[in-house]
């Protein structure tokens, strides 16, 4: 399987979506947005993952290189392309779709439970996956979705934290893909703006949570394979 991955912003990689692919064998490719306008082309990949960033979906005028992103994300839904948008790329995703993605009332930082509807049970992609799992969360913004998509999990903090749309286009709110070590990278880049809130957990608390991040592993993991089953089955 080939996957493309879209990356916003340079520490917001694909973490451990890496591992996920050498461990099954897949071919990985990425473009840094922010950097050049030259994306594959439709037949070049399988699998589009759309990664985070600290910019918002709707800051065109001072992020520019946006427009071509949304631009290609609306072609590949109309290729039908697997798509799975991360965050920031759950967000573009949702504006595409005719969403609105917009300020959230307050910013969710660190290990936040997330609970699945139980309409995920009737999507393939969401197939042997638990109900309920803490995640980790790092967005001030947030966003409506379009009668089209289906929201598929919430958050104490943020109503839409997985949606997706037909059977084969998914976007995530949180972090999957965060390993402890990125963590500590992030901190070291932007410790200083965490500040205390109703729904954000300073660096000491959400540093170190070993079993946190095995069961967001587990979880990404088996939502890829069951990406990979649904490509698979469609080709």
């Amino acid at each position: 399987m080939r996957i493309h991955a879209f990356i916003n912003y340079s520490i917001a990689d694909l973490g451990m979506i890496n591992e996920w692919t050498v461990n099954r064998g897949h071919t990985v490719t990425t473009t840094a947005v922010y950097e050049t306008s030259e994306l594959p082309g439709m037949d070049d990949f399988d699998l589009l993952i759309v990664l985070g960033g600290v910019m918002g979906a709707y800051e065109e005028e001072e992020n520019p290189w946006l427009r071509l992103e949304k631009k290609f994300i609306s072609e590949a839904i109309k290729n039908n392309k697997a798509i799975l948008g991360i965050c920031l790329g759950a967000q573009l995703i949702a504006e595409v779709l005719g969403g609105t993605v917009y300020p959230h009332s307050h910013q969710e930082i660190g290990w936040w439970s997330v609970h699945f509807l139980d309409k995920a049970k009737d999507y393939k992609l969401f197939e042997g996956l638990p109900q309920k799992l803490p995640f980790f969360q790092y967005h001030g913004d947030t966003f409506d979705l379009p009668e089209s998509a289906t929201r598929l999990a919430e958050s104490e903090a943020t109503r839409n934290q997985a949606f997706i749309y037909k059977e084969n286009v998914v976007g995530l709110q949180f972090h999957p893909e965060f390993s402890d070590k990125k963590l500590k990278e992030i901190v070291l880049q932007h410790g200083d703006e965490i500040e205390s809130g109703d729904y954000i957990q300073l660096p000491n608390e959400f540093l170190g949570m070993d079993s946190n991040v095995k069961g967001a592993k587990n979880f990404l993991f088996k939502l890829l394979d069951n990406f990979e089953s649904k490509i698979k089955t469609s080709v």
